[in-house]
């Protein structure tokens, strides 16, 4: 299956020059129609920009300073700023992290919806209106008709998470971005949102980028994970490849601060020691090594490479990926 988006070397910073914060260093994926990518990490691994960046939604004092988007034929960053309006929510709609400042307070919830179908769906307001009620009985908000004419503060916040849903897809775009659509939801309620996407997605057959530090919401929604840190993808690769035997000690962590249900229930979780990289200037060693129980004089000197590893279709980027299961058992032998 040929890919709809395929990003390479995407860059972004912020600051005046090269010296200033790179939120987003030398990132590369592709993602096939239909399919759903998860971009998983820590707070400020670069997740957020990543996904802005594929709107051409960076603020100042933020740029895209390097690489390539291109999105279903379309070169995204080639485009005008009234092409590029063209594609937003069209063709790429994203649900942002936060519904209750997502919304606009002071219209309503009808009205948010209608304006993009009338905007960028070209329908006539009588047409949108009615399009507006289908679209909130499809992600599950009751009495939809009367619930138009009310405002954000009406509506808890998983409703909220779910009009903003019904947004995002108003015009059956090709790719849906979803930024930590579950933050701050609780279980029940996360489940529920996630459903709504998985049912959405199949129904219109859109593409999907998952943003989320949540690896539980990935395993269970993407076909393929991407492992960000310090701006870069540390690893990726098909999801269950991954989470069975990583190979770069980053995704090791992660997993193993992660609660799961597979673990026997005396097994500890292990936090990663340390605070998060701060990606300021060009990468000249391996972000995460002060951090990494494995390091080795290379990993200061030298940044590693994403590269294949193993027969899984993985990537990892560490100088020791291949050898990183057998180091880790070496390593927690030594320490116990």
């Amino acid at each position: 299956m040929s890919p709809i988006l395929t990003v390479s070397n995407l860059k972004v910073v912020f600051g005046r020059d090269d010296s200033g914060v790179h939120a987003v260093d030398d990132v590369s994926f592709t993602l096939d129609k239909g399919a759903t990518l998860g971009i998983v990490g820590e707070s400020g691994s670069g997740k957020s920009v990543t996904g802005l960046s594929l709107l051409r939604l960076i603020a100042r004092p933020g740029r895209i300073a390097g690489g390539s988007i291109a999105f279903d034929g379309l070169d995204i960053l080639a485009m005008s700023e009234r092409q590029i309006r063209d594609v937003r929510g069209r063709e790429i709609a994203m649900i942002f992290q936060d519904p209750m400042t997502s919304l606009n307070p002071v219209l309503t919830i009808g009205r948010q919806i209608t304006e993009i179908l009338e905007v960028q769906g070209g329908l006539t307001p009588t047409r949108a209106r009615a399009r507006a009620i289908e679209l909130l009985a499809l992600v599950g908000i009751p009495s939809p008709e009367r619930r138009l004419g009310d405002y954000p503060h009406h509506f808890s916040g998983g409703m909220r998470q779910r009009v903003m849903i019904a947004i995002a897809v108003a015009c059956r775009p090709k790719l849906l971005i979803a930024d930590e659509p579950t933050t701050a939801l609780d279980v029940t309620i996360q489940a529920q949102i996630l459903d709504i996407l998985k049912n959405l997605q199949q129904e219109f057959g859109m593409a999907l980028i998952l943003i989320t530090h949540d690896l539980g919401v990935v395993a269970g929604m993407a076909d393929r994970i991407a492992v960000m840190y310090g701006g870069r993808i540390v690893e990726d690769g098909p999801t269950d490849p991954v989470f069975e035997d990583p190979h770069m000690p980053y995704t090791v962590g992660l997993l193993r601060s992660t609660p799961r249900l597979d673990r026997p229930d005396e097994t500890r979780l292990s936090p990663i020691r340390g605070v998060p990289a701060e990606p300021l200037g060009e990468a000249r060693f391996c972000r995460f090594a002060p951090r990494c129980d494995l390091k080795q004089i290379l990993c200061t000197r030298e940044v590693p490479l994403l590269r294949a590893v193993g027969s899984a279709g993985q990537r990892a980027a560490c100088h020791f990926a291949e050898a990183v299961p057998d180091l880790l058992r070496t390593h927690e032998e030594t320490v116990s």
